[in-house]
């Protein structure tokens, strides 16, 4: 009689391991990217609506009286993405409101600076920065 040698088809143990072990290696810098990349989008994105709460507020004092200016003053306002004043904001605005003597009678210099939340959703150290002057002869 002639013995059929059975043949060892799969896998082994060991070759599971070790695809296993490269498979999770791979997830982990996968998710690792994606995450770095979705705080980066969430950034770019509050970075990009502080810039808007700023123009939005240069293009306000634009429309007020020349006498009024100075009421749009200030100080770490908590806003919303839309730049109203909320105390839930996550923004926070300042707008100063200042005489700017350059030789030119009645100028004011309007700064307005918000802070928008950080990487770690805490206050940014930078905040954005918009300034404009503003002559009673608008």
């Amino acid at each position: 009689m002639i013995k059929k040698s059975k043949s060892n088809e799969g896998f082994t143990l060991v070759e599971v391991m070790v695809a296993s072990i490269i498979f999770v290696i791979f997830c982990v810098f996968f998710l690792n990217s994606a995450i770095a990349s979705m705080r980066s989008q969430q950034l770019a994105c509050d970075y990009y609506k502080a810039m808007t709460i700023a123009r939005n507020r240069i293009q306000r004092a634009r429309t007020f009286e020349y006498s009024s200016l100075p009421l749009l003053s200030e100080n770490q306002m908590p806003v919303d993405g839309d730049g109203n004043i909320t105390s839930s904001g996550i923004y926070k605005r300042t707008t100063v409101v200042a005489a700017y003597t350059n030789g030119t009678p009645n100028l004011y210099r309007v700064m307005v600076q918000v802070y928008y939340p950080g990487a770690r959703r805490s206050s940014s150290a930078l905040p954005v920065e918009m300034n404009t002057l503003i002559t009673d002869k608008m």
